[in-house]
């Protein structure tokens, strides 16, 4: 959830009426940040997910974003999502995932490609700059928070590979931004 997607999901999220946000964040900082833009709830990504959300008194999820590490994290989700629910994967999964365990729910496993409508000219690809337009005035509005929590400067190849050092070490919150030549 503290990621950049993770954070800005959760903000966008949030403004769903009814939807119930439960982030996941495994330190006590990505934990602050993820209440800070509007979960309602956070969780451990790497403890039992369906326990911590019980002891909460929720439901198991209706939808669930999943945007790090799918391999390690999709056998836990299918346990909990609920029935008839969806998991949207944005990132791809090392060796494929056992579906079935989604089958007796009738939950299912959803993509999502941001190019995926230009790339292959799709009928409906306009509607992606009408979608950026939509969250740019939500932005102007105040309705989204920018995410930038660290500057790097100048543009190098040197701060390209510690922005990359960071963003592999799993632990960055929100975004580096890059900034300068």
């Amino acid at each position: 959830g503290a990621g950049g997607v993770g954070s800005m999901a959760i903000q966008l999220a949030r403004l769903v009426p009814g939807l119930t946000v439960i982030a996941t964040a495994s330190r006590p900082q990505s934990r602050s940040w993820c209440l800070s833009l509007g979960a309602d709830a956070v969780i451990d990504h790497f403890a039992d997910m369906e326990t911590q959300i019980a002891d909460l008194g929720l439901a198991p999820p209706g939808f669930v974003l999943l945007a790090n590490d799918p391999d390690r994290h999709f056998p836990s989700l299918a346990r909990l999502i609920a029935p008839g629910g969806r998991i949207c994967c944005i990132v791809p999964f090392a060796s494929p995932p056992d579906i079935d365990a989604l089958m007796r729910k009738s939950a299912g496993l959803v993509w999502e490609f941001m190019f995926t409508r230009p790339m292959f000219a799709t009928p409906d690809r306009a509607r992606q700059g009408e979608i950026l337009t939509r969250i740019a005035q939500m932005a102007a509005e105040g309705q989204l928070s920018p995410t930038g929590t660290e500057t790097l400067s100048p543009i190098s190849a040197d701060t390209l590979r510690e922005a990359h050092r960071r963003i592999e070490s799993g632990r960055t919150i929100g975004k580096i931004v890059l900034s300068g030549f």
